[in-house]
């Protein structure tokens, strides 16, 4: 009778943690895809806001005129869409880089395929931020073009990526 009841209680004692697990499992999953759609809705609002901001900023600082407000509009969304892709793919591959460096024995070709590939998308960001600012410049009568010109000397940074500055705290908007 004592070894049954033994038994007993180490059956419910599995039970239970069995449970335990289980639940702690379903839990680490539901909330893993929460963080999943939360960067997401991140994501696509970092797309979308910028634009309004950096369209009322050029706005206001080139004194832009009606007309030239829907062609910057039309610039600064086509330019966000292509740079934040690009970003992306950037940080997907530093995410392969780290991990294939974490290995074992990482595979010096692979290392160096993602090394090239994180180049060519430096380059390709540089040459739409090129594009984007001959093209906003190509839009500017001359004074605005001094003023863009300034603006976009202000606003790389070290790292050489377009930050424009928060609305209405920086040096330009004191002027």
């Amino acid at each position: 009778m004592a070894k049954s009841n033994k038994y007993r209680i180490l059956i419910w004692a599995i039970v239970i943690l069995l449970a335990t697990n289980i639940s702690m499992g379903f839990s680490f999953l539901y909330h893993k895809m929460q963080d999943k759609k939360a960067m997401e809705q991140t994501e696509e609002v970092a797309i979308e806001i910028p634009a309004e901001r950096r369209t009322r900023f050029f706005r206001e600082q080139l004194d832009l005129r009606f007309d030239q407000m829907d062609t910057f509009r039309e610039l600064n969304r086509n330019f966000n869409q292509k740079a934040w892709q690009i970003n992306h793919d950037l940080e997907t591959l530093r995410h392969e880089m780290v991990e294939e460096m974490g290995k074992e024995s990482p595979v010096q070709t692979k290392l160096d395929s993602i090394s090239t590939q994180i180049g060519e998308l430096h380059t390709k960001l540089k040459k739409e931020t090129i594009a984007y600012y001959l093209a906003m410049k190509n839009e500017c009568d001359e004074q605005q073009r001094e003023k863009l010109n300034e603006i976009f000397m202000s606003v790389l940074q070290k790292n050489e990526d377009v930050k424009l500055p928060k609305y209405g705290r920086n040096r330009l908007n004191r002027r």
